[in-house]
């Protein structure tokens, strides 16, 4: 009866540090998923306010603060993606794919159901889609 009783009890241990192992893995993977949900949005924002430099007539102080900018933003690119996040940006062309594409708006050019052309890069994290690519597709 007793070696009964501590095979149950050995056995709801054991269940017990799966189920909390579990649960912090799972716990994690969500407080990574809000890091990288609230993150995108402003690597987008400066994505835009950098590609508007090469339109602009800089001068030389003013570009080497920007290219450092830019180098901030690789870093905190390569930290995110060693963290699990992925960007992914369609090709031109592809076929639309609503698992993992947006689409924005649609033109009448172009093949039909295909990828006219790509507005923001698309996000997974851990192989799990954070943001769908939000394109624009040919009707």
């Amino acid at each position: 009866e007793i070696t009964n009783q501590l095979k149950r009890a050995l056995a709801d241990y054991q269940n017990l540090e799966k189920n909390t192992e579990k649960l912090t893995r799972l716990k994690f993977l969500q407080t990574k998923k809000n890091l990288a949900e609230d993150l995108i949005p402003v690597i987008d924002s400066l994505n835009i306010a950098l590609k508007s430099r090469q339109e602009l007539d800089l001068d030389e102080k003013t570009s080497s603060w920007v290219d450092g900018i830019c180098a901030s933003m690789e870093n905190l690119e390569k930290v995110l993606k060693d963290m699990g996040l992925e960007k992914f940006i369609p090709e031109k062309g592809e076929k639309f794919n609503s698992d993992i594409h947006e689409a924005v708006t649609t033109v009448q050019k172009g093949k039909k159901d295909h990828i006219f052309d790509v507005i923001q890069p698309g996000y997974r994290l851990d192989n799990i889609l954070i943001r769908p690519s939000r394109v624009v597709v040919s009707k």
